[in-house]
């Protein structure tokens, strides 16, 4: 098995010390280590440390070496089991991978073709981390442009989230679009996203929807067909309110609306659901007298839908199931998780705190599943997954 990857991560008022700390720790990993010499560093920094960006990345390449680097700024960072949330922190790790297989990108170093080679003819663009700018016009789109320019159509990764400009690092410190590094297939990896919650139903067809009006579902009244999924009658609701008035109406409204509180529709084509990367939307409204549902985006009667659940448990639940399948991947292609070399989790600004439980709960549980191989990132203003934007979402990326 290849050594791990040397990492470090803290936090100190004055970025010179905290760096210097993070340094310290991939000095000494290296030396226990035996890993080669390094060619591609990950930076993630709290937005304490905006304005300080170009000069930590200046030291980081003249301490270490390594002259590509890629990150963001967040909110939040993580690192092992803990959670840096709104405090000065950063947190940093080494990949020494041949520069064949990799190739950092943005704006101003565009990457290769998708159908480039590298030097042995493996697919040189197979795949991407990337960040991004959350301002960004058109950024759903621009995130399905990348995964076409990826051969494996993969991308992971996630939005900058600052109070002030948002930043991402790719060779240098810049803003605005989307940047990262393309990987070759010859460097391998496995990702699983975790949406926070949990289906209450099966997957139903769209049948008929306008806008975000969502009429029919296996050509069925919309609203019947989510109250049996959380095992209520329709036909009882179906009744008239006691009173014929306006009030009464509202009323039945305001009753099935608190009903359905904490309520979700993922939506997804194809086997979107079995790789558990659909789109979360919100319920945002009910029409008793229609049976229809108003969703927070725009549905097609191509789509596919199921209900959903947001809680603590359902999120811990979810979260170790992206766990426990991206260690049954590991250990059938490898033999064991202990190929793992180093792990990347880019988390939704939205999951801190409560949703997993308390303070750095959800970087524990991901330890307590993964064990103690490297692991650093940031709480993101979004989250990118195969070929989509998200939000409320984990995404878990392992290098073996």
């Amino acid at each position: 098995m290849k050594p791990r990857f040397p990492w470090g991560h803290a936090t100190h008022p004055d970025w010179r010390m905290a760096a210097a700390l993070c340094l310290a720790q991939v000095e000494a990993f290296s030396r226990s280590g035996g890993v080669g010499p390094p060619t591609l560093g990950f930076l993630y920094l709290t937005d304490h440390y905006g304005d300080q960006a170009p000069e930590i990345l200046a030291l980081m390449r003249e301490r270490t070496g390594v002259t590509h680097w890629v990150g963001a700024l967040g909110m939040g960072i993580a690192a092992g089991s803990a959670e840096y949330i709104d405090e000065p922190a950063m947190a940093v790790m080494l990949a020494d991978y041949s520069t064949d297989e990799f190739q950092v990108f943005s704006g101003m170093a565009r990457p290769r073709p998708r159908d480039a080679r590298t030097p042995n003819g493996r697919r040189a663009s197979w795949t991407a981390m990337v960040h991004g700018d959350s301002s960004t016009p058109d950024l759903p789109e621009l995130v399905r442009d990348m995964a076409h320019k990826v051969a494996s159509g993969h991308l992971a990764g996630g939005l900058s989230s600052s109070r002030h400009r948002n930043t991402m690092i790719a060779d240098q410190v810049l803003a605005g679009g989307l940047s990262g590094v393309m990987l070759s297939e010859d460097i391998a990896l496995s990702t699983r996203i975790t949406q926070g919650c949990r289906p209450i139903g099966p997957v139903h067809r769209v049948t008929q929807a306008s806008g975000q009006l969502l009429h029919t579902l296996d050509n069925n009244p919309a609203l019947d067909v989510l109250l049996r999924d959380i095992g209520v009658d329709p036909d009882a609701l179906a009744r008239k309110p006691d009173g014929d008035d306006e009030d009464s109406r509202k009323q039945q409204t305001a009753s099935t609306v608190r009903m359905l509180q904490g309520t979700f529709i993922g939506v997804g084509e194809g086997d979107a659901f079995k790789r558990g990367d659909y789109v979360v939307r919100p319920l945002i409204g009910v029409d008793p007298g229609a049976r229809a549902l108003a969703v927070g985006s725009e549905l097609d009667t191509a789509d596919h839908v199921a209900f959903c659940r947001r809680d603590r448990e359902a999120a811990r639940a979810d979260l170790v199931r992206a766990c426990t399948e991206l260690r049954e991947t590991i250990e059938n292609e490898t033999g064991s998780l202990s190929a793992a070399r180093g792990a990347i989790y880019i988390s939704c600004l939205g999951r801190t705190g409560a949703l997993l439980g308390g303070p750095s709960a959800e970087m524990q549980l991901l330890q307590r599943q993964l064990g103690d191989i490297p692991l650093i990132g940031f709480f993101a203003n979004g989250e990118i997954h195969h070929n989509q934007l998200f939000a409320q979402t984990g995404v878990l990326t392992i290098f073996t």
